[in-house]
């Protein structure tokens, strides 16, 4: 059965007005999903350029993005909260659980919004269904982390794209600050996972 797991560790450097997630104890499984991470995560702060592997957000796009003004995807992104973990894949029309406080945008209030596995996800505040999720967005560390630890490079058969599932057998490298997100290189380059899924979301 999918439930949402909320991360017991509080995000830090909120921007002002940003409502916390409620926390679970539950989320300490996330460890053994991701990879080895223990103990509950934090998600990611924006800071510095957004989107600074691909001049914006990184992986698959959920739902309509023209549903949704330009306006409401700045707010979200510019305020961070708390990230639940999701077992389960998020979809456009899938409802968000009552226990997974959703933060209402002040200026547009028909739209709410969580962080999930490190990504923001938009919903309709009064029926919680999510409606719109840009991507990953991958902090500046992150990506000058995975930048300056390159790894020896490993060799999947088929190739790699995004949204493809790395084999289990693939070692994913954590990135210490941001333990969501994971990397591993290839002959072309460095490879960038969400690590709960093992969800490719930006190859080089």
């Amino acid at each position: 059965m999918r439930k949402f797991l909320l991360a017991t560790a509080a995000i830090a450097a909120l921007s002002a007005g940003a409502a916390h997630a409620q926390t679970n104890d539950e989320a300490r499984g996330f460890g053994a999903t991701a990879g080895g991470t223990t103990g509950a995560v934090a998600g990611a702060v924006v800071g510095g350029p957004i989107g600074a592997i691909v001049g914006g957000f990184a992986g698959a796009v959920i739902g309509a993005e023209t549903a949704v003004p330009d306006e409401v995807v700045g707010y979200v992104v510019d305020n961070p909260v708390p990230t639940v973990t999701y077992e389960g894949e998020i979809a456009a029309g899938a409802v968000i659980p009552a226990e997974v406080e959703v933060v209402q945008v002040p200026d547009s209030p028909e739209y709410g919004y969580i962080y999930v596995n490190g990504r923001p996800v938009l919903v309709e505040y009064e029926s919680r269904e999510v409606v719109y999720s840009p991507g990953y967005v991958v902090p500046e560390r992150t990506v000058t982390y995975i930048t300056e630890n390159p790894a020896d490079p490993v060799v999947i058969d088929g190739g790699v794209t995004t949204g493809a599932i790395l084999p289990a057998d693939v070692q994913i490298i954590e990135v210490p600050e941001d333990p969501y997100y994971g990397y591993v290189y290839t002959d072309t380059g460095p490879v960038v996972v969400e690590r709960g899924s093992r969800e490719v979301i930006w190859v080089e």
